[in-house]
């Protein structure tokens, strides 16, 4: 997967980010991993829904719209959980559980994420 940085507002919040931009990379995100760093995210495009299904831990989602505009947040989304579909969504950025508010992502904020 490629490399990427995530800012916050201009602010770096992690360099330890991948792209998921294929079929298959979308596909699998998370799946069958067994943890992920405290710094790690994973930032999936298209996409405007996810689910939990063969996840082996909950984590946080944020939905960016096309500008990268945090249109919604959800932390602790649990494993087993398929999520609605937010359409103003255009892609989602999936950390490890709390992540979202140790950075402080809220809606409103926007994220760049830079590829390497």
């Amino acid at each position: 997967m490629k490399k990427a940085k995530i800012y916050k507002n201009g602010e770096l919040i992690t360099a330890n980010a991948e792209i998921a931009d294929s079929f298959f990379r979308r596909f699998m995100g998370l799946m069958f991993r067994r943890e992920i760093a405290d710094d790690y995210a994973l930032h999936i495009l298209p996409c405007n829904q996810i689910h939990m299904l063969n996840m082996r831990f909950p984590i946080d989602v944020i939905y960016l719209s096309e500008a990268g505009e945090v249109v919604r947040v959800d932390e602790n989304v649990p494993v087993g959980k398929i999520c609605k579909t937010v359409r103003e969504a255009k892609s989602v950025v999936e950390m490890k559980c709390f992540a979202a508010g140790r950075y402080g992502i809220k809606r409103g904020d926007t994220l760049k994420i830079t590829a390497e």
